[in-house]
C-alpha cells in the first residue's frame, strides 16, 4: 500500500486552472487566433396570435445565418467576419467581437414551427412565430335522470 500526502498547494492549483478554462473568454482577450465570444441580443413580443422575436446582427451576411425553430425553442447561429484590413494598416481598439455565434432560448408559448416567416434588413433579423392553435375543450352534456341519482354523462351529445 502506497501512502499519498495531501498537498493543499496542488489542489488549489488544479482548481485555478479549472476557473481560468471556465471564464476563458469573458474578458477581453482577443487575439489572431481567439477572436471572442459574442451572443446578438434579442427581443421577444406576443401580438396575440403570433410571438414576434427580432435579433440584433450587425455585420452579419443573411447567408451566414442559420435558423433553426421547434415548437418550444429557437436557435440562432453564424459568423461575423471582420473587415480586410489594408496591408500597412493596423487595428489599434474594438469593442466589435467577430467570429462564431450561437443563441438559443425557450419560448413562452409553443409555436407552428413550419410557418414561420423571416425578414432581414440593416442586420435586424425578424421572425414571426405563430403560435399553436389552442386545442378547443369538448363540450359534453349532463343529463339528470331523477334527484336521487348520480348524473348521467350522454355521449352522444358531445360537441367538437
Amino acid at each position: 500500500m502506497m501512502i499519498r500526502y495531501w498537498n493543499p498547494i496542488e489542489d488549489a492549483d488544479v482548481i485555478r486552472h479549472q476557473l481560468d478554462r471556465l471564464f476563458e473568454g469573458m474578458i477581453d482577450t482577443d487575439t489572431p487566433t481567439n477572436p471572442g465570444i459574442w451572443t446578438p441580443a434579442i427581443e421577444v413580443w406576443d401580438e396575440g396570435n403570433a410571438l414576434i422575436l427580432k435579433a440584433f446582427l450587425p455585420g452579419v451576411k443573411a447567408d451566414d445565418l442559420d435558423i433553426q425553430v421547434t415548437r418550444d425553442a429557437i436557435s440562432l447561429s453564424g459568423q461575423r467576419h471582420a473587415d480586410e484590413q489594408a496591408e500597412g494598416t493596423k487595428r489599434l481598439y474594438s469593442d466589435i467581437r467577430y467570429g462564431h455565434f450561437r443563441r438559443a432560448t425557450k419560448l413562452p408559448v409553443e409555436v407552428q414551427n413550419t410557418k414561420v416567416e423571416a425578414s432581414f434588413e440593416q442586420g435586424i433579423l425578424t421572425l414571426t412565430l405563430p403560435k399553436v392553435e389552442a386545442e378547443q375543450h369538448k363540450v359534453v352534456k349532463v343529463t339528470l335522470s331523477g334527484r336521487d341519482q348520480a348524473p348521467a354523462l350522454d355521449a352522444s351529445q358531445d360537441n367538437a
